[in-house]
């Protein structure tokens, strides 16, 4: 039987390949119009289980799921411009986009709540380097791709900042960067 990605090399963890297809075909219905229930925010915050043998290797799996990301972002865009009108649709993104330079704007070290002293949290100077990328680029000073938000990776050290705030405001720095691709 063939399968939608490479499997992973015998000894090395990929996805589970029933659930990442159950995933994608149920992904597949929904951009048809044939189900509902599936926005592009739920492709970028999925999460698929790693099984030990025969799985899916993981980088192609992830970036097919970036594309189909960007996909449900288009349609999702051009519905919105379409019930609201481009004005408010573009309004909206805008004030989306001013409370994220809000935020990353804070001083250096206090950007976002600190994880408790004994649990680890992302590392401040590597969170703070990248809020100022995107400071800049919503300031349209510099160009950042997508694919740079997405790929961070920070370090974790003790008493850093709070893990979940961080990805909470990732998520919506993407959002607001694919609603104007």
């Amino acid at each position: 039987m063939d399968s939608r990605f490479a499997l992973v090399e015998k000894g090395m963890s990929g996805y589970d390949p029933a659930v990442v297809d159950d995933f994608l075909d149920r992904a597949k219905r929904v951009f048809e119009g044939e189900e509902s229930g599936l926005v592009s925010s739920d492709i970028r915050q999925k999460v698929f289980p790693l099984v030990s043998h025969a799985g899916y290797a993981t980088k192609a799996v992830d970036e097919a799921l970036w594309r189909l990301e960007e996909a449900f972002a288009d349609k999702e865009r051009l519905e919105q411009t379409q019930a609201l009108g481009e004005e408010s649709y573009y309004d909206e993104v805008r004030a989306r986009a001013q409370e994220i330079l809000d935020r990353v704007a804070r001083p250096a070290g206090k950007k976002f709540r600190r994880s408790f002293v004994v649990q680890p949290g992302y590392h401040r100077g590597d969170v703070d380097v990248l809020c100022g990328l995107i400071a800049r680029y919503f300031q349209q000073e510099e160009p950042l791709s997508v694919a740079a938000v997405r790929k961070q990776d920070f370090r974790t050290t003790l008493g850093g900042y709070d893990e979940a705030q961080v990805d909470g405001l990732l998520d919506e720095t993407l959002s607001v960067m694919l609603a104007v691709r």
